[in-house]
């Protein structure tokens, strides 16, 4: 890299190179041994006994051991760290000073779909049913692309089982996704005491279930955490990013936590919005609270610094799937899965074929709407049944957490009893904070089915009313509110069961209206008549006005049951949607609210 270097000098350079490469290539290849053992088929490799070598110098690099673990880390290009900056970890305060990066944010599979939709964008603006018939038709017709499609299959398992095994916690959680290595390397590389990381990270590595491990590591050792939000609006920030996507700006500091150890800003929609506030002073949270708020240490997503005391007193409600004998409990459930399960159904019939159900979707329904007519595909309720009620004996027999185990024996042993024969209340998955809406529930009707896409509650207790006011409160803008504080893209269970729901005695007028205007709302139509008897509600049709008009009362009498005041469910609004026209509901939802205090800005959240 010298412009006057003579060829002697280069020479000497080489040289040096070479001879450093000899002495070090024993710890080289004990790091390729290390790095190997997950995805090494080679029995040699994979129980290797470190302990019965007392020589790790260049003779263990030529031994067969070593040779197959190179052959296995083909095409994986492995870095190992101590041997590329032997000047970094030798020294006495070992570790970089200062690491800064933006890794990929590239999960470590390949779906079939996605392939073909590469070579073929054109396949993803079609139905399922006709997305299927496409990519038989592309099998028969370009096995080179079906070739490549293997290829690349194989690739991606070996990174996979790479990231599985190796010392990344969390990583078997959901799809492997490299980022959530990289985070693990970069906190590992850097020195402890005082080392720093300066990263751009996902919303879903603040979030997600996959790194909690990670979060729990750094705000137990991390001396200050600090996040700055973006959101990348008109593709400010990343122009190949989709717009609607949240990104953290991560600084990680090694020490012992601070009093308020984790500083949290934005989230900013522009470059000014992020030049006037990344300047401000942040909101500051003690890890004790943060980590008290869900099972995964998630962090908010809170639009600005007022927000903090609208969260907190929406945290004071207990979390959805408390367990206390005698007030009901429920607990989201899956019941077909899209992939898994289509030999079940049928995807090529447009119309329904006689006796056959529908097979709902996240699009299948929507907020007060049971029913849009968009189904994923039919299916035959016989086989269908008969499947799902052996999956349901299956599940409530293993060890673990299966909602199923919490019924009674006699109640799973009759088929009769599968929720598809009644309405049951399903939500979306498929989510974003950004979305108008963030969590779309609804009282789906009876003899459908459902796709993994919309998971469905399971109440081992409660009956018919408790079912209304949870849909109450799960559909209100002010849940909507807290729940757009954590969602990025799903609306998974880690982020749905740590909802906080108020859980006032049955006796409480607030509950009660609750119900009314739920149970009435979720049932327009007879499909839906034993469900509102058991409510005491009526059902059918309501006119438009009339049914706004009890939307805005519902998030009135939440906002109650939540304990927040007036200037508090204004912030709510003021901060739920950016862009949105909300004044008119505002006014309207305040109308309500005034009307149903009764002389008390707040009333208890939980019993």
């Amino acid at each position: 890299n010298i412009n006057d270097a003579t060829l002697q000098d280069i020479e000497k350079a080489r040289s040096a190179t070479r001879e450093a490469r000899e002495v070090i290539a024993g710890a080289e290849a004990l790091f390729d041994l290390i790095a190997a053992r997950p995805i090494s088929d080679d029995p040699t490799v994979v129980g290797f006994q470190f302990e019965d070598r007392e020589d790790f110098s260049g003779d263990l690099a030529m031994c067969n051991e070593a040779k197959s673990a190179r052959k296995s880390l083909e095409g994986i290009q492995a870095l190992h760290f101590p041997v590329a900056f032997p000047e970094v970890f030798l020294r006495e305060r070992g570790g970089f000073d200062v690491i800064l990066g933006n890794p990929p944010w590239q999960e470590a599979t390949i779906e079939e779909h996605a392939f073909w939709a590469r070579h073929f964008p054109g396949l993803r603006s079609l139905s399922q049913r006709q997305q299927e018939s496409e990519k038989a038709r592309l099998r028969r017709e370009r096995p080179d692309l079906g070739s490549l499609y293997e290829t690349e299959r194989s690739e991606t398992e070996r990174v996979r089982r790479a990231l599985v095994g190796g010392a990344y916690p969390g990583m078997g959680t959901g799809d492997p996704d490299l980022y959530k290595a990289f985070c693990w390397r970069f906190w590992r590389l850097t020195a402890v005491d005082g080392g720093r990381i300066g990263v751009v990270l996902p919303r879903s590595a603040l979030s997600a279930k996959g790194s909690t491990e990670f979060r729990r590591t750094i705000f137990d050792h991390a001396g200050r955490v600090d996040v700055t939000m973006v959101v990348n609006n008109r593709q400010w920030v990343f122009p190949e990013v989709h717009p609607q996507y949240s990104i953290g700006l991560v600084c990680v500091t090694h020490g012992a936590p601070s009093e308020e150890s984790i500083h949290l800003r934005g989230p900013f929609a522009s470059g000014d919005a992020f030049s006037r506030g990344a300047s401000q002073l942040p909101a500051t949270f003690q890890r004790s609270d943060v980590l008290a708020w869900n099972d995964t240490a998630s962090l908010p997503l809170l639009p600005n610094d007022k927000s903090v005391g609208v969260f907190a007193q929406l945290r004071k409600a207990p979390r959805l799937d408390l367990n206390v004998v005698g007030q009901w409990r429920a607990r989201p459930d899956t019941e077909l899965h899209a992939t898994n399960q289509k030999n079940l159904m049928d995807l090529e019939s447009v119309e329904r074929p006689d006796g056959f159900w529908p097979v709902y979707k996240g699009e299948s329904f929507d907020l007060w709407n049971p029913d849009t007519g968009k189904y994923y595909a039919w299916a035959d309720p016989g086989p269908a049944c008969r499947w799902i009620h052996s999956k349901r004996m299956r599940a409530a027999k293993r060890k673990g957490s299966s909602a199923h185990r919490e019924f009674r024996p006699d109640h799973l042993r009759n088929p009769k009893t599968l929720p598809c024969f009644n309405p049951r209340i399903a939500f979306r998955d498929i989510s974003r904070a950004t979305d108008s809406r963030t969590v779309r529930a609804a009282l789906v009707p009876p003899e459908v089915l459902i796709g993994n896409q919309a998971p469905y509650l399971l109440w081992p207790r409660s009956d018919e009313k408790d079912q209304a006011f949870l849909l109450g409160v799960i559909s209100s803008i002010p849940l909507d509110w807290y729940a757009r504080r954590f969602v990025e893209t799903h609306v998974n269970y880690f982020v749905f069961n740590p909802f906080p729901i108020p859980r006032p005695d049955r006796n409480c007028p607030l509950w009660e209206r609750v119900v009314a205007l739920a149970g009435r709302l979720a049932c327009p139509d007879n499909r839906f008549v034993t469900w509102a008897e058991a409510v005491g509600v009526e059902y059918g049709a309501i006119a438009a006005d009339e049914k706004e008009d009890m939307i805005h009362e519902l998030d009135a009498v939440v906002a109650r049951l939540y304990g927040l005041d007036e200037a508090q469910l204004v912030h709510v609004f003021e901060t739920f949607h950016s862009g949105w026209d909300y004044q008119d509901r505002l006014d309207s939802v305040l109308r309500h609210y005034h009307a149903s205090g009764g002389g008390h800005s707040q009333v208890p959240v939980g019993s």
